[in-house]
């Protein structure tokens, strides 16, 4: 482990620690994604030149809708198109969407209501896409492992994906650069490389999950999502929709008992997971000044019963 005054990339030390990535994924049931091509501060959204009405209406949106979050995003690509992208997912087990709206001025925004989107109900001149989103955090003034790592990977699913690949600002998680997230699912992976993420997104669109560095579902909470992860690999589904999740309870202060229904086998995982601060310690981000170990899920009972 290096001293603290020596340089370091945080991503390379999570990689070479005996870290598991799954139940990270940053929980949102509602993603915000505004195109923004311009230059992105430590807090982009903060740092941005969006005027104060137009941040307080996203503000707002935020402080309505449950489980919301914004990213910004951009791309590299050559515009057709003067208006710039506004993206509303809704993230969930089941039909999970992605609303398509274009604004010519920043300032639209605040005729819009953002919430009536996100619920269905009103797509305030929007569309629906069946394509699907996949962002990549290249946002380098955050943390430079984004840029380091998420740079070479945006490009190289962009030469295969196209306009379905977007760089994003922080999606969290500055150690797990890159990190590639697959909307609107939600599905959030860890320490990706230009192959790693080629077939990420390709077992996407297929409709199947890849367990290599899975981080887990926005749409649960970590414990849920480490809980999905320790199913899928101990039964060997992939499918995105082979697991519906069913019920969750505490069990002490820092273990859940989470069930799952298989209905295609009408069968129930439940799984006792627990988490644990790890044996070692690390630098989490590149501006960490000191160590410290981070939680780490483990499985302790495992069963399926009959539906």
């Amino acid at each position: 482990m290096p001293e603290q005054s020596k340089p370091f990339f945080c991503s390379e030390l999570s990689r070479r620690s005996p870290e598991k990535t799954f139940g990270t994924a940053s929980v949102g049931a509602v993603w915000l994604l505004l195109e923004y091509p311009h230059g992105w501060g430590r807090n982009a959204f903060e740092d941005s030149a969006l005027s104060d009405a137009v941040k307080n209406h996203f503000r707002g949106t935020l402080a309505r809708v449950k489980h919301s979050r914004l990213l910004f995003i951009k791309t590299d690509r050559g515009r057709r198109d003067e208006r710039m992208n506004l993206f509303v997912v809704r993230c969930r087990e089941r039909e999970p969407f992605v609303a398509r709206l274009r604004v010519k001025d920043y300032e639209d925004v605040r005729a819009l209501d953002l919430a009536a989107v996100a619920s269905g109900r009103d797509l305030q001149g929007g569309g629906l896409t069946n394509e699907p989103l996949h962002l990549v955090c290249t946002h380098g003034r955050r943390d430079k492992c984004c840029a380091k790592f998420g740079i070479p990977v945006f490009n190289a699913l962009s030469d295969c994906e196209g306009e379905s690949v977007w760089q994003s600002s922080h999606v969290g998680g500055d150690r797990f650069a890159a990190n590639v997230v697959c909307f609107p699912h939600g599905l959030f992976y860890a320490h990706t490389t230009e192959e790693s993420a080629r077939r990420v997104v390709s077992e996407y669109r297929a409709g199947r999950v890849v367990l290599d560095k899975f981080r887990g579902r926005a749409c649960y909470l970590g414990f849920t999502q480490a809980a999905e992860f320790f199913a899928r690999a101990e039964t060997g589904l992939t499918d995105l929709d082979a697991l519906r999740f069913s019920s969750s309870a505490p069990e002490g202060p820092s273990a859940w008992r989470v069930r799952f229904v298989e209905e295609g086998a009408r069968r129930t995982h439940e799984l006792l997971v627990a988490s644990r601060a790890s044996g070692f310690r690390n630098f989490v981000t590149c501006h960490a000044e000191e160590e410290r170990p981070v939680p780490q899920f483990a499985l302790e009972d495992y069963k399926i019963l009959p539906l």
